[in-house]
């Protein structure tokens, strides 16, 4: 079996045990989902209250989410991690051979996906406490399972949003740029509308905390960064015996 025919073959059982765990939901995701777009605020309390009649827990969402993200990632060749030449895109040809000291390039990717793929939870727990710290400081009387409800739902929402755009990935580069605002645009909203039904009583006072909110986005995404380059760095040294460093410097 060839590199590809493995790599294809790989591939397909990753897409096979994401949806498992992806699709053994009842229909009551879907409901869940849309709603998260457009009753944000009535998905948020039911869950705060664990009520599952209607709609199924954030958390079981944002893991579905993850699994089709990834499913569909390796579906339509959208790597959701760097590839080792685009870490050093002006690294010359001979330097970069060298560096290599005989691995393959492919081999040394699909070690970065598979590892990055199972760091993604503690990356994500990780680069979302700012947002969890400044919801809990702005209203320390309501219990962290709020607080975390008010994040999940429109990161669910906003999720599903990247989601349908990542087929269009394929096509250029640019519409990752899009996709992320679209993200953006559809989080700051819903959460605007659960900022104003459980921690805010006026306009003025929503405005001021979503502001705050986007204040600490430069922070999630340096936490998330910086755990990658770990992530990636970690794999290089312990599977390969590579630097990271010694690419950066090249």
């Amino acid at each position: 079996m060839t590199d590809k025919e493995r790599s294809n073959q790989k591939d397909y059982e990753l897409i096979d045990s994401i949806s498992v765990a992806a699709f053994d939901v009842d229909a009551r995701i879907f409901r869940t989902l849309w709603h998260s777009v457009i009753r944000a605020p009535d998905v948020a309390l039911a869950a705060i209250k664990g009520d599952y009649t209607r709609y199924i827990s954030p958390v079981r969402v944002l893991i579905a989410l993850f699994g089709i993200q990834l499913g569909l990632a390796a579906l339509f060749g959208s790597p959701m991690t760097p590839t080792i030449e685009s870490l050093a895109p002006q690294v010359t040809p001979d330097r970069f051979a060298a560096w290599l000291n005989g691995h393959d390039p492919a081999a040394i990717d699909r070690a970065l996906e598979d590892g990055v793929a199972l760091m993604l939870w503690p990356m994500t727990i990780l680069s979302s406490l700012p947002f969890l710290l400044l919801l809990k400081l702005y209203r320390p009387s309501l219990k962290f399972w709020t607080h975390l409800c008010v994040f999940l739902v429109p990161t669910n929402a906003s999720t599903m949003v990247f989601i349908l755009l990542l087929p269009a990935l394929m096509l250029s580069d640019s519409v990752l740029f899009i996709a992320m605002t679209a993200m953006l645009a559809v989080y700051f909203g819903l959460t605007g509308k659960l900022i104003s039904r459980f921690y805010s009583r006026s306009a003025l006072g929503t405005a001021l905390r979503i502001g705050g909110l986007i204040l600490v986005l430069p922070f999630t995404f340096i936490i998330s960064g910086a755990c990658q380059i770990l992530a990636v760095s970690w794999i290089l040294d312990s599977q390969f015996g590579l630097s990271l460093l010694g690419l950066f410097q090249l």
